[in-house]
Order: C-alpha cells, then structure tokens, then sequence
C-alpha cells in the first residue's frame, strides 16, 4: 500500500516536474509547434481584383489554386492605406499612431500637433523603437531561420529577419504600352533569390524556417499612372483580350455629399492629378495594365509555390497569403490608394493553409492585418505578449466560422505639410463610419445593401442615431489605443481647391508636387 502511494505521488510529481518544463521552455520562446512559414505578400492588391472575392476579369491560376485549399477571410482589412505606415504596423501588431511611421516620407514636416514649431522637425526618416518588436525577432528568438526576399518598406520593422538585398534584373515588356519601372524589375530578382533559398537552403536546414517573398506588383500601376497622365491612343496599346469594364461606382453619385477632402483628392497627391482629364476608356486601359502586372506577380508567386514543393518542405509549411493595402481600381475615379478608406484601397485578401490551418473554408467576421502577427505565433505555439490585433487562430483551425473582432479601424496621417487632413475608419460588417478632421467630413455606408460605397448616410436625418453610435465606436477606439486623433493639426489645403467641384475639373499642381519642388530648393 505505502508503495502504490509512493509510486502515484512520484507520476505526480513527474507530470509536474514535466509541466513546469514545458511551461518554462514556452516563457524562453522555444519551439512547441515546429512548422515551418512561407509569407507571400503583394503591394497594392486589392480584394476586389482576386476571383477569390468575386472578379470575374483577372486572371490569376495560381492565386486561384491557393485560395481552393485556403481558409479564406472574407472581410480583411489593412490599418493603414499607404505602404509604409501599413507595412511597419503588420510587422508589429501596432498601429501607425504606435510605431510613429505615419507617412512614407521622411519625418513629416508638418505639425503633428496644433502649434507645433515646423524648424524643430527634423528631415530624418523614423525607425521603430527598439521597445517595440517585430515578428522576426519573435520567430528567430525562438530557433527560427527568418529570411526576408524583397521590398523593405518597412522602416525598422524587419529586425530580426536576414534581410537579403534585392537589385534589378531589367526584362523587356512583353506590351510596349505597359512599363515596367524598378519595381517590376526588383520583382524578378526577388522571385529567383526566393525559389533559389527555398530549393537549396530550406531543403538542407534542420531547424524551422520563416522566409517571406515580400512582392511589389501590382504597385508598378502607379509608374503605368505617371507615364500615361495624358491618356491613351488605343493604336499605340495592343490587346490580347478585350478591356475590363468600369467599376458600378465609378462615377461618384453624390461627390457634394462627400467629405472635402474626398471631394478634392485631385488635389493631394500626383497620380490622382495625372488621371484627373482621363476619359472613361483610358480609366479601362489603366484597369487592362493593373491586371497585367497582376497577372505577372502570380506568375512569380507560382514558381515560389513550385520550389516549395520541390524542397520536400510543403506538407510541414504554413502559407500565408495577403497583401498590405489596396487599389483605387478606378471606384469612384480613384488611382492608387491614397488616403481614403473605401472598400477597394483598404479590403485586401488573406488567406492560408498548411498543417494546422482548416482550408477550403470561408471566414465571416472581420479580419485586420494586425491581427497576423499574433495569429502565427499563436499557431507556432510562441509565448508572445499583448498587441493591438487579436490570434485569429481558432477561425484558422475551423474551431469556428468567424473571426473574433467586433470591428476594425484604420488610419490615415497624410504627407505633406500643406495637405494634412488626418482620418479614421471604424468598420464592421453593418456599418462602415470614417471621420476626417475637418468640418462636415464624416461618412456613413451601409455595408449591408451598398457594398459599393455610392451613397452616403451621414447627412441623412434617419440615420442619425446610426450616425452616433460609430461616432462614440471611434471615440472609445481611441481611447482605448492612446490614439491622439483628435488632438492632430489639420492644415487648410483651401489653396489647392479653387477649381470647380469633380477631379476632371483639377488645376495646377498637386500637394506632393509642390513638396517635392520645395524639397528640391531647400537641397
């Protein structure tokens, strides 16, 4: 009896012993789910132009393919319209008022704050604090091998990562309408340095890898846009099929009853200037030359997706997909994406598979590209800390349907010391609520019945209590994040918008223009 008592006290003690452990080899970051990570992300790519979510023109197989064995997030979007700010905050799990990347420009010249002394800004670019860390530091400091191919747009938010330096390999157009600039040509080289990595290093490597394949098409559509700001003479553009048709909300429907700064993005930045006198049929062959660059990075993201597959390593690899904000898409006569929370520039895809991931699934709910970075330490089994985004990981492994936020927001800083109309969204799968900090600049769509964003509920009488609802959502947001929104300055563009109503009607430079020439003097 005395010895049965011993011997069930000593397996207590033993699972005890062998908890504690394990517990302590989680606080030390060790590996408790040895799979392997393939990120592939693309720059500016919109949800709306994957046949994923519904586009019946573009052409991409093996994104298509992807997503079959996927689970697929419906409702994913980024927390910042613009690359660096989006780029520094999924990296992190922070949002851009958290990092301080507000801007792809160096540290902005304007005030952050009302009365700010514009000769102490310095003209200097901000990295990332160091009190702030990023996923390849939480990957590698758990006996990861973090390798990163491709854009570092990122400022600082790669530490952790071997960063491999990309360069151009120069290709000749396949259509001599659609150029190809830097970033078609960096695209080559990161897709050759990533098939090369995964068929030779990840195949021999012992220890778990994380590799991104960090894409910048279709980007080059904003080279396309420069080159092109006189529009297009349709005998100098061959086809190999027939032009995209508009968008259903190209034409704005109601552009009085939008916020000014809406109203006047003809104004803000060049590539929105560059289309403003573009006829219906150029606004079709600019779509034609963003789903060509499309098609070409899915190209690329098959080879990556092949070598994979011949390093032995697919079946132990987990694959995420998305991309870090999205395309105008000619919705509302938008090029780009700059500084407006509409579906088209802030819904992008996301997807995954690979072991521990339920693919071929939908996924309801409401995704944010913060949400990534907790989502993969969650599924590595890496003791991480708190962050702004939330583990998705029970959606991913088909523990349920839906992702587990109640909304998502997303930020806007802007650029130029001129121009400065900050703004915030705050979105769930009813509503749809974006306020800019300027008088009568708040918008309200009902996602539900207009997906498409044509009309706008804020001024509408009947929606007032709908109205302050997500006025009070924005304001505990903010609160709750320490955002300073509504202490930021907002500076009066009034000289930019003298020309009558509707970006055909633009005249003179745009703001970054004008920041640029004045950049130039100043050096």
């Amino acid at each position: 009896m005395i010895s049965l008592i011993f011997v069930t006290f000593y397996i207590i003690f033993l699972l005890k012993a062998t908890f504690f452990i394990q517990f302590a080899k989680r606080k030390k970051g060790d590996i408790m789910n040895p799979s392997n990570y393939l990120v592939i992300i693309c720059d500016q790519l919109s949800a709306a132009a994957l046949r994923t979510y519904g586009n019946s023109y573009s052409h991409t197989p093996n994104l298509d393919r992807l997503a079959e064995r996927s689970a697929v997030y419906e409702n994913a979007y980024t927390p910042c319209p613009l690359c660096q700010p989006a780029r520094a905050s999924f990296w992190t799990s922070r949002y851009p008022h958290e990092t301080m990347v507000r801007s792809n420009l160096p540290a902005q010249r304007y005030p952050f704050y009302q009365g700010d002394d514009l000769s102490k800004t310095p003209e200097t670019f901000p990295t990332i604090s160091e009190e702030i860390p990023a996923m390849g530091q939480f990957f590698s400091n758990a006996g990861y091998t973090c390798v990163h191919f491709g854009k570092t747009h990122d400022y600082g938010a790669l530490k952790g990562f071997q960063v491999v330096p990309d360069v151009e390999i120069k290709i000749d157009r396949t259509n001599p309408a659609i150029n190809f600039d830097y970033e078609t040509y960096l695209d080559v080289d990161t897709t050759q340095k990533t098939v090369r990595w995964l068929k030779n290093d990840a195949a021999n490597i012992e220890q778990p890898f994380l590799a991104v394949a960090d894409l910048q098409n279709p980007h080059n559509i904003c080279g396309y846009i420069g080159e092109n700001q006189n529009g297009v003479n349709p005998a100098d553009f061959p086809l190999d099929r027939e032009l995209p048709p508009l968008p259903e909300n190209f034409e704005f429907d109601d552009i009085k009853n939008r916020p000014p700064f809406i109203q006047y993005l003809c104004c803000a930045h060049r590539r929105l200037r560059h289309a403003s006198r573009w006829t219906p049929q150029d606004y079709q062959y600019y779509l034609y030359a963003y789903y060509y660059y499309l098609n070409m990075v899915d190209k690329q993201i098959g080879e990556i997706l092949q070598a994979l597959e011949e390093s032995g390593k697919a079946d132990n690899t987990a694959i995420f997909f998305f991309a870090d904000h999205g395309e105008g898409m000619a919705a509302h006569h938008m090029v780009t994406k700059y500084g407006v929370f509409y579906e088209e520039s802030n819904r992008v895809p996301f997807f995954a598979c690979g072991p521990g991931i339920a693919g071929g699934r939908r996924i309801g709910g409401m995704f944010s590209l913060l949400d990534l970075l907790p989502t993969m330490l969650d599924h590595a089994g890496i003791l991480n800390q708190e962050f702004a985004g939330t583990s998705q990981l029970a959606s991913l492994k088909g523990a349920c349907q839906r992702a587990s936020n109640d909304y998502v927001a997303s930020e806007w800083h802007d650029e130029f010391r001129d121009y400065t109309i900050p703004g915030r969204m705050i979105c769930d799968e009813n509503f749809k609520y974006t306020c800019y900090l300027e008088p009568d600049s708040e918008e309200l769509f009902d996602l539900r019945t207009d997906r498409l964003e044509k009309k706008n509920l804020a001024r509408l009488p009947e929606y007032a209590s709908v109205l302050e609802t997500y006025r009070q959502k924005l304001k505990e947001h903010v609160s709750r994040t320490n955002d300073d929104f509504f202490r930021l300055a907002c500076s009066d563009a009034s000289a930019y918008r003298h020309h009558p109503l509707g970006f055909q009607n633009h005249e003179g430079l745009s703001a970054v223009e004008v920041y640029s020439q004045s950049l130039r003097k100043t050096n």
